[in-house]
């Protein structure tokens, strides 16, 4: 490889993120971040490829808070319902020999191995060293580790609220551990505090960011298919790496998490917080609750539609797809009707008559 490229414009300030992210077209961004450094490897940009290795840690920052809040939060739910420490401490043993006590140490004790591997990786493009993509496929085996035991362990969590206190009581669950997401989300979102159309982008924006550091897809380098249609955007993850976990066997060495020996929990009767589907895994619930059931009611209209993944042991449907309307007025009946909602509540284009 040699430098026969000027350095393209990878990583910019994203305003909606108050921070850094990475630019491009949308056919750029369906791209795995790891992989596209890689990709300018080959191409001789090495300091591109250095940006955006980097850029892959500040991808994952909000999967670093929440995955360490979540199950410490999940517990003190779980026994602020009644359930006694003793009990929780029994089925917490049980995870642990279950998933290993690296995973129950939490994302926190091992996120300066990620950024180490992500600091060396980094080095080597810019040095223009030969190992430089090993660097970086390290880097992102290294995040896929982190990143899989960290969501095994909040589904663990997630699967003991449901046996302990209740399937029932699982939106429940999903709403304290997002109250803080609900509040901003309804706030920015919200017809009377910015034009659709920029929160459409803004919700596309936050799609890719969030997807790439879940290493979506069975290649695990977090691509996705980006499916344009008149009145939508769709977001295709096949899978995404976190909820399909519990589902697909190709990215969890053959034990999805809802099979043997894990059994972690899918709803086994319809809830409208879970798109009234039987086989939809705990985990999954939050997407429901923050993207449909939560928007809805504030805001009359869902944010992103999701046509979720199910499980089902002899054939389990583990592609998930996001879709971002691009008029609100667009999103049909059963999309509302199908988490319990009115259409009704629906806003109107601009000049129509309701």
């Amino acid at each position: 490889m040699t430098e026969t490229n000027p350095t393209a414009t990878v990583v910019a300030y994203e305003p909606s993120l108050g921070r850094p992210a990475r630019a491009g077209s949308w056919d750029e961004l369906a791209k795995g971040t790891f992989r596209v450094a890689t990709e300018h490897l080959v191409a001789g940009d090495w300091d591109a490829a250095a940006a955006l290795v980097e850029i892959a840690v500040v991808e994952a920052e909000e999967l670093r808070d929440v995955y360490e809040r979540w199950p410490v939060s999940t517990r003190g739910w779980i026994e602020s319902r009644g359930v006694t420490a003793d009990l929780v401490d029994a089925a917490t043993a049980r995870l642990t020999v279950m998933i290993g006590e690296r995973a129950m140490a939490g994302i926190e004790a091992e996120w300066p191995q990620f950024v180490a591997a992500v600091d060396r990786a980094a080095l080597a493009c810019r040095a223009q060293l030969p190992d430089a993509a090993a660097a970086v496929e390290t880097a992102r085996a290294v995040w896929q580790g982190v990143h899989d035991r960290a969501v095994d362990r909040v589904s663990g969590l997630i699967d003991i609220a449901v046996s302990t206190v209740g399937e029932h009581s699982l939106g429940e669950l999903w709403d304290a551990l997002m109250a803080d997401w609900y509040d901003v989300h309804e706030q920015r979102y919200a017809l009377s505090n910015q034009p659709w159309e920029a929160s459409a982008h803004q919700l596309m924006v936050a799609i890719v960011d969030g997807f790439h550091a879940h290493l979506t897809g069975t290649g695990r380098q977090g691509d996705m298919e980006i499916i344009d249609e008149p009145t939508r955007i769709g977001f295709r993850f096949a899978p995404c790496g976190s909820g399909g976990r519990s589902l697909d066997a190709r990215i969890t060495d053959g034990t999805p998490r809802a099979g043997a020996p894990f059994g972690f929990a899918v709803t086994t009767a319809p809830h409208d917080w879970a798109w009234n589907t039987v086989g939809i895994c705990s985990y999954c619930v939050h997407c429901c609750q923050l993207n449909e059931v939560m928007p809805i009611d504030r805001l009359g209209y869902p944010t992103r539609v999701i046509d979720a993944p199910t499980w089902n042991a002899d054939n389990p449907v583990t592609e998930c797809t996001w879709w971002v309307y691009r008029d609100p007025a667009d999103v049909p009946d059963h999309v509302y009707e199908r988490v319990g909602r009115s259409p009704d509540r629906r806003p109107t284009r601009r000049g129509d008559v309701k």
